[in-house]
């Protein structure tokens, strides 16, 4: 069980290592990509100890993780140093074939325990629980600690503890002591050792000229801050300044967050007069000495924009810690003291969540661009859920303004404008909620270049407002594409158009739209690309194999039964573990941390149904009748409890998180050891198909599961999750109605010997 328990953990923290890279040196569709590898090595795992156990010289389970630990090391030295920009094929390659091994290697030591002694399947899969849950804990405390490369290597050391407690005399010191020695390394000294391949823009040593500042490690993103030489200001990545501007600019620094997510921290001791030159200046020209709310302030420009239009105060919420640490620390001084100025409070939250747990009212919310234009090209978010761009987050915006106040949101504008006509839509969308019939005269759009403005208001522009917007603008050389009092064109359609919605809470994916072009959207192309090789590769390496091992057994009704149970448990599991990880995220506000403990949580609730898996009948039809009742009323509950308890602390909802996850996973985590029980009884070559194919379920499952929320949202999802575990009730029922298999079973047994 020890063994099992640190090898496990092991393998949760080299997944999160893995996506935190993979995010830094690919972008994240790639790190969504990650789970699926890493859920198909988890069945190969039960694929190989099939394979190899049978025979007379067999790995022993200490040399298993031993493995475990040397693969996850060598992942990191090759990944590290394969070159995306140069050979993007090469990179993605080596992160598929060396992310199988360590969860292989894992999931054999636990299929075997499973298989030799599956009476005791509950409190082992409790024990392969536990170790994730606690793999999850240590991967958010490690992340800003050690790094993603000291992670590797605390990974790498968890698999060593985990081979210390089968080898003997000094091959037991030896792992340990290395991966000790090899982590301390990898977090002092992890850029040098394994630095990520990650764009010119990151590193002076593929970018001359370009000075590297400070590196912060953060679960939601890696920060860099640089130096352009000869580029004192960076402000190619500042697209919304008139270009007839000559004045003065002052200096500034360059903080990237992962793959080329771009803000400037301006010197603030240079003269600010550029920023009234902006497009971000025009909402300044509709209020006068506002209170104002800047969601994602990164290095402080809509900060700076404020003050420098006198407002009387600003509050700022920044989800990145890592942003706000760098910004209260290495770079207080150069940015002015900004995130701790007299008139600035900086809020570390996820804004939608602080948003609607506070009573604050303000003349103007400004959300400039929060998120990556590069990333966005490339399709890179079409995956990434945004609860800062859904119909109720712009209804709460609008309901926290001040009479008089403005909603100014950024976006970028392509040829054809659909992110700006989404986000008018949004906006068009929350009016309405509010009982506004004519919401045409209450936005107005401007453009410069790539970047659009929409700036919305509850109450309808009159002339005098739109006045001083056409004079701010032909001022500074920006175009109005949609003007209130002469409303026309694609702007105006997108307005009135209430037939659809392009993101809710309960489908908060904008960024999954068609973006023109007459292109399959960035999102299904994703998808598509991640399920095929999930599906070829599920049967080459896990069901192919196996179903030639196992042989006529499959075909009985305990055979049957167990590959219909398997696979609609994976399915649902991975579905119910979806949807909760969404309400959290929402409810603790967090995105990280929502993560962390949600998943923790869960998996502890279900380590404490396995281990009590026990106490219930020997068929798995009780606990799975009892999961397909709890699911939908657990996350119906959540919500409730959720809406009412919106306003505590953190440390509040954070309990109510971990007491509504843990009581989800408990009846999820009662059903799979059932399974494995009742199969490892009939046959113990069954232990090893269930677990393959519980394997393969979650692999595929994790990408329809994300399908099909796009398309019909996570309430779906959460229903259709419920529906799975009804399908071993029907399975066992039909069981019972065949004829016995002990003759099959028997014809099965002869055969193999």
């Amino acid at each position: 069980m020890a063994a099992i328990f640190f090898v496990t953990a092991a393998a949760l923290l080299f997944q999160v290592a893995q996506t935190r890279l993979f995010s830094a040196a690919f972008g994240y569709h790639l790190t969504y990509l990650v789970i699926s590898v890493s859920l198909l090595g988890v069945g190969w795992g039960a694929t190989l100890s099939a394979v190899f156990d049978a025979r007379p010289r067999r790995p022993s389970l200490g040399w298993l993780a031993v493995a475990a630990a040397a693969s996850i090391v060598l992942a990191l030295l090759v990944e590290t140093h394969v070159d995306p920009m140069s050979n993007l094929g090469l990179a993605v390659g080596a992160a598929y074939l060396l992310g199988f091994p360590p969860f292989a290697f894992a999931s054999w030591i636990v299929v075997r325990s499973l298989r030799e002694r599956s009476a005791q399947a509950g409190k082992l899969y409790a024990a392969d629980l536990a170790g994730a849950s606690t793999g999850s804990i240590l991967a958010l405390v490690g992340l800003p600690m050690l790094g993603a490369p000291g992670l590797y290597g605390l990974a790498a050391t968890l698999a060593a503890v985990s081979a210390t407690l089968s080898l003997r005399g000094r091959r037991r010191v030896l792992p340990v002591v290395t991966c000790i020695v090899l982590t301390g390394v990898l977090a002092g000294w992890g850029d040098i050792v394994a630095p990520p391949q990650a764009g010119p823009e990151k590193s002076a040593v593929y970018a001359p000229g370009i000075d590297h500042l400070a590196t912060r490690w953060d679960p939601s993103s890696r920060v860099d801050v640089v130096q352009y030489q000869g580029q004192p200001i960076g402000y190619q990545y500042l697209h919304f300044v008139d270009p007839a501007y000559t004045g003065p600019r002052p200096d500034a620094h360059l903080m990237s967050l992962d793959l080329s997510a771009a803000t400037p921290i301006l010197d603030g001791r240079g003269d600010m007069s550029v920023l009234r030159q902006t497009i971000i200046a025009a909402p300044y020209e509709l209020v006068a000495d506002p209170s104002v709310l800047v969601i994602g302030p990164g290095g402080g420009v809509d900060i700076q924009n404020a003050l420098v239009h006198g407002a009387r105060s600003v509050d700022a919420v920044e989800v990145n810690r890592a942003v706000v640490a760098l910004m209260r620390g290495e770079f207080a001084d150069y940015s002015g003291d900004l995130y701790t100025a007299p008139r600035v409070r900086v809020v570390e939250d996820e804004a939608r969540s602080y948003i609607r747990r506070s009573s604050d009212r303000y003349d103007l919310i400004a959300m400039t661009v929060v998120d990556s234009w590069a990333a966005l090209a490339s399709g890179s978010y079409a995956l990434t859920e945004s609860y800062l761009y859904t119909s109720e987050a712009f209804q709460d915006y609008l309901g926290h303004l001040s009479p008089g106040g403005v909603l100014a949101v950024g976006r970028w504008y392509r040829d054809p404008p659909v992110e700006m006509l989404h986000t008018a839509q949004l906006a068009a969308t929350a009016l309405r909620s509010e009982g506004v019939a004519n919401v045409a005269d209450r936005m107005v759009v401007l453009r410069y270049l790539n970047f659009g403005l929409l700036i919305v208001q509850p109450a309808p522009f009159d002339a005098a407002s739109i006045a001083k917007i056409r004079t701010f603008a032909n001022a500074h050389h920006f175009a109005i594409e949609y003007d209130p009092l002469a409303p026309a064109g694609p702007f105006l359609a997108a307005a009135l158009d209430d037939r659809g919605v392009p993101a809710t809470d309960d489908r908060p994916f904008f960024f999954a739209a068609d973006l023109g072009d007459n292109r399959v959207p960035a999102a299904y192309a994703i998808l598509f690309v991640a399920l095929v090789p999930a599906v070829l590769l599920s049967y080459l390496l896990l069901i192919r194999p196996l179903r030639r091992a196992i042989g006529p057994v499959l075909g009985s009704g305990i055979g049957i039964a167990t590959t219909l149970r398997s696979l609609a448990v994976g399915l649902g599991f991975i579905g119910a573990e979806i949807v909760l990880l969404q309400r959290l995220t929402l409810y603790l506000g967090q995105p990280a941390f929502a993560l962390s403990l949600g998943l923790a949580a869960l998996l502890i609730g279900a380590a404490i149904g396995s281990s009590l898996s026990a106490r219930l009948r020997q068929d798995p039809d009780q606990s799975s009748a009892i999961c397909a009742v709890a699911v939908p009323v657990l996350l119906v509950l959540l919500t409730w409890v959720a809406s009412i308890t919106l306003a505590w602390p953190l440390v509040g909802r954070g309990a109510v998180a971990v007491l509504a996850s843990a009581g989800l996973g408990i009846p999820l985590g009662a059903v799979f050891p059932k399974i494995v029980a009742q199969a490892g009884a009939a046959d113990p070559r069954l232990v090893s198909w269930a677990w393959a194919i519980n394997g393969a379920a979650s692999v595929i499952g994790s990408i329809l599961a994300v399908a099909l929320t796009i398309n019909v949202g996570f309430t779906t999802v959460g229903v259709v999750a419920a529906a799975c575990y009804l399908v071993p009730v029907l399975a066992g029922r039909a069981q019972r109605l065949r004829p016995s298999d002990q003759a099959v079973s028997e014809r099965s047994s002869v055969a193999t010997s």
